[in-house]
């Protein structure tokens, strides 16, 4: 794997395949409190594929912490709208680099709710790959804005708020007991959970900045109206596990196929059994892998 840390941008990474026949660009937008350099085995395999690999950090993770921002933290103002931006400038600049190559975009777990928000944006991609991603009805983001918008203005934006880790992260471990580590609900791959784990970028407790922005974002990426300017052929697969949490175990993760099989004509789900939130760490992983290049290959 060749990975160059891109000139444009210092939290950028692009990896590019050493085939000769190049099938296109992956761009990889990554989940909450976790960074890129977990996607490694992710991105190899999509540059033996022949494809070239966008991935960039996330404002608050990775290399962001790194260079001394705030971890778990976007930013003072706007900050749903900022690594929405990030996002697309990476595609944009792909898409001027390399005019001749499709472009498609994976979004995992938060990553995916940031790719819907791009997707709004009308950006010229050829492909939409959702993982660990779910649709929340309007009454629960109401009730998780509620409880955001009280802890946002009794302890301010900077706060990183051990209840809502606890209502999250810690609520979801509980499906897994007796549990091994605090991390047992990404994935039913014991060396998996114990590399995230150990690893001081991942898990941490994010900001309730952080979780304004984000349940921010969900109120808008869940509106068909954001949706009317869009290319309503868009192709779109939405990978989820069976035993995904965040998914509610499929539910949430098939809400999100209907939503947006109402909006685009190209729609397609698969339910992994027995994986947890990341599918790409699970034991079936390289499974997984091959129904989302089958997926892209169709589009090349």
């Amino acid at each position: 794997m060749n990975i160059n840390q891109a000139n444009l941008n210092k939290h950028l990474y692009i990896s590019y395949t050493t085939n000769d026949e190049i099938n296109g660009i992956v761009h990889i937008s990554h989940g909450m409190a976790e960074h890129v350099g977990r996607y490694q085995w992710l991105i190899s395999k999509f540059n033996d594929a022949g494809y070239h690999v966008y991935a960039a950090n996330h404002r608050g993770h990775g290399s962001w912490i790194e260079d001394g921002h705030r971890s778990g933290y976007f930013s003072d103002k706007n900050g749903w709208e900022l690594v929405t931006e990030d996002l697309r400038n990476n595609i944009i600049a792909a898409q001027k680099n390399h005019p001749e190559l499709k472009q498609f975009l994976i979004g995992h777990s938060m990553g995916s709710w940031i790719a819907l928000s791009v997707v709004q944006s009308n950006i010229n991609i050829d492909g939409l790959i959702l993982s660990g991603s779910a649709k929340f009805d309007t009454f629960s983001i109401l009730i998780q804005s509620s409880l955001v918008n009280l802890i946002f203005h009794l302890k301010g934006k900077y706060h990183e708020s051990l209840l809502m880790h606890k209502v999250t992260m810690q609520k979801f471990n509980s499906f897994f007991k007796p549990n091994n580590t605090p991390n047992d609900w990404i994935s039913s791959d014991r060396e998996s959970v114990d590399q995230y784990t150990k690893d001081p970028l991942c898990g941490f407790v994010v900001t309730i900045g952080l979780w304004k922005d984000t349940v921010d974002g969900l109120k808008q990426i869940f509106l068909k109206d954001r949706y009317k300017n869009v290319n309503n052929n868009l192709p779109i697969y939405v990978i989820s596990g069976d035993k995904d949490p965040v998914g509610a175990n499929g539910k949430l993760a098939k809400k999100l196929f209907n939503f947006l099989n109402s909006i685009f004509k190209n729609v397609s789900f698969d339910l992994i059994s027995n994986a947890r939130h990341e599918v790409f760490t699970e034991s079936n992983k390289e499974a997984n892998f091959y129904k989302v290049l089958s997926f892209m290959n169709k589009y090349c």
